[in-house]
């Protein structure tokens, strides 16, 4: 399991989440280019969820067409894919993927690792001007599981400053988040408090 950017690799697939394709319909282009290149490196692109934005027409049927003539698509519906036919959650050997607004099936609860989306990390970095927000992978230990938080793929999503705020999700809800640490895009590692 390695990161690369705002996108995790399991061997020869690759998780994404929250696209949120309509949200600023001009973007969606971009966004849909960016997952093509990833798409061409890997057997498969796993979307854990938010594909696309509810109540906003976005192109994610191009985004269906275009990832599914490149390679294996396998689709977790997350809280904004309302009528899209995909998953409720995954299990893959020891990982188990799930968007993270619901609780996924047991078997894949059980899994020795958790990946989701949904809560947009990010990590309020302050500066001279007051701060700003990077985007961010949470990664930590919940019982005896490794918890991989993945950052929204769409980089105009909101996001919520782990180091300030609670994330949405009923994982945050569960567990105690605050021994976790924050990874940033380029690597970087942080503690939340």
């Amino acid at each position: 399991m390695r990161i690369e950017e705002d996108v995790l690799f399991i061997g020869r697939k690759a998780v994404i989440a929250d696209i949120h394709l309509g949200l600023v319909r001009h973007y969606d282009n971009e966004l849909i280019e960016k997952a093509l290149s990833i798409a061409e490196r890997v057997e498969a692109l796993i979307v854990a969820g938010d594909l696309k934005h509810i109540g906003k027409k976005g192109l994610h049927e191009r985004f269906i067409r275009e990832i599914g003539e490149v390679t294996d698509l396998i689709l977790i519906r997350g809280n904004h894919d309302i009528g899209l036919s995909g998953e409720k959650s995954i299990r893959i050997g020891k990982y188990g993927i799930f968007h993270g607004h619901a609780v996924p099936d047991e078997e894949v609860l059980d899994a020795k690792v958790l990946i989701f989306g949904h809560a947009h990390p990010a990590y309020f970095v302050k500066d001279s001007a007051g701060g700003y927000r990077e985007r961010v992978f949470l990664t930590g230990e919940v019982e005896d599981k490794r918890v991989v938080v993945l950052p929204a793929f769409n980089d105009l999503c909101a996001s919520t400053a782990v180091n300030l705020d609670r994330p949405a999700g009923f994982m945050f809800r569960r567990y105690d988040y605050k021994r976790w640490y924050a990874i940033m895009l380029d690597g970087t590692l942080l503690r939340i408090f």
